[in-house]
């Protein structure tokens, strides 16, 4: 997501003595290594959406050139034999601007190059080809994630507008999480914020159940991916007592997070209670060290109730917020920077995308 790229390369970064990090792209980062890099990235890496493996790129600045260099690529290499992958394409500023004419040009190519070889086509075997034209020079990136990682494999039940599992991380990280301070989600919804914490307090990589699309790639091998997975979980750990309390006011939330916890061996981490967040107090456990973080994504737009005031809310939540959690660090999403007016204290602020919608993520101590 773009505004998380440095929080991403910093991830990349500490994985590997093989992997480098190239450069931070508006929305992306560009790194090099191994094949197991990039299997390492896709089970480890917190933040990122997807991973994709450049195969080419150069100038086309008509259907002929594009149809002759994408017959060029050695396909068998990267595709399981006989695919031909679904094609997304974006262009901006060439002259071959027409996406799903790039798209029914790439495929036809890749669908000939099949044929040359005598081998029938076999679907798309669950791969992507990203297609991206800018000032005429033409990039060919395979997907290797499949599904977008903020799919964890976890999290089953659903909710309002919920948060993806990637920009809680990323949040969460941005606001320095410390799995040995307690951390509360006082209006958890579908309890993102907690599920993703659990995971870092736990030492649980977010791939371990979840399968990608690098799975089905000819030069894949799986028994390097094995060990790998096998040395993540080994590296996970049990802890003594939650140190993650989420609540909501809805007991049907509650209750469905609950079972997601058990289901997926993390009640060690979290506890799960129906409360008011304007009734809450301060946890006290024993040898659990405070202040801590809270996390916030309050009700807005259509989650907040049609007769409640926006402006008192906020203003009403931050004075709860200084009368109780005085001293605590705060990340908190508002729909508008405006709103910031209503905290009783000063936090900084970054712009994030959520859903497509611009928010503004506040970080900072409460007092």
């Amino acid at each position: 997501m773009p505004g998380v790229e440095a929080l991403c390369a910093r991830e990349l970064a500490s994985l590997s003595d093989t992997l480098e990090v190239l450069e931070h792209l508006k929305g992306g980062v560009a790194f090099s290594g191994r094949l197991l890099d990039l299997y390492r990235a896709n089970l480890h890496v917190r933040t990122a959406g997807r991973f994709l493996l450049r195969l080419s790129e150069f100038k086309a600045t008509n259907f002929r050139q594009l149809e002759k260099k994408c017959a060029a690529l050695a396909w068998e290499r990267y595709l399981p034999w006989g695919a031909v992958p679904a094609c997304k394409v974006a262009a901006h500023h060439s002259r071959l601007y027409h996406t799903r004419a790039v798209a029914g040009q790439v495929t036809a190519a890749v669908s000939r190059y099949w044929q040359d070889l005598g081998v029938p086509a076999a679907g798309a075997a669950g791969q992507t080809l990203f297609v991206r034209l800018e000032e005429d020079t033409v990039a060919l990136s395979l997907d290797s994630s499949g599904p977008n990682l903020y799919r964890r494999g976890i999290k089953t039940h659903g909710g309002r507008a919920p948060l993806r599992e990637t920009l809680a991380s990323a949040i969460l990280l941005r606001a320095g999480y410390d799995p040995a301070r307690p951390l509360l989600d006082p209006m958890c919804g579908a309890g993102t914020f907690a599920l993703e914490a659990a995971l870092m307090a736990k030492g649980v990589a977010p791939g371990t159940r979840r399968d990608f699309a690098f799975m089905q790639w000819p030069a894949f091998r799986p028994r390097q991916w094995r060990h790998l997975k096998k040395a993540a979980l080994e590296s996970s750990r049990s802890l003594a007592r939650p140190v993650i309390h989420a609540s909501d006011l809805d007991p049907a939330v509650c209750r469905r997070l609950a079972a997601c916890v058990r289901e997926n061996g993390l009640a060690d981490a979290v506890a799960v209670r129906c409360r008011d967040f304007f009734a809450l107090e301060e946890p006290i456990e024993d040898g659990m060290p405070g202040p801590g973080l809270i996390v916030l994504n309050p009700p807005y737009g259509r989650r907040l109730a049609p007769d409640r005031d926006v402006q008192s809310f906020y203003s009403r939540m931050g004075l709860k917020l200084y009368g109780t959690f005085k001293g605590w660090d705060v990340a908190l999403l508002v729909p508008d920077p405006a709103l910031v007016r209503s905290l009783p204290f000063a936090l900084k602020s970054c712009e994030v995308i959520h859903g497509g919608l611009p928010l503004t993520l506040l970080v900072g101590r409460i007092g």
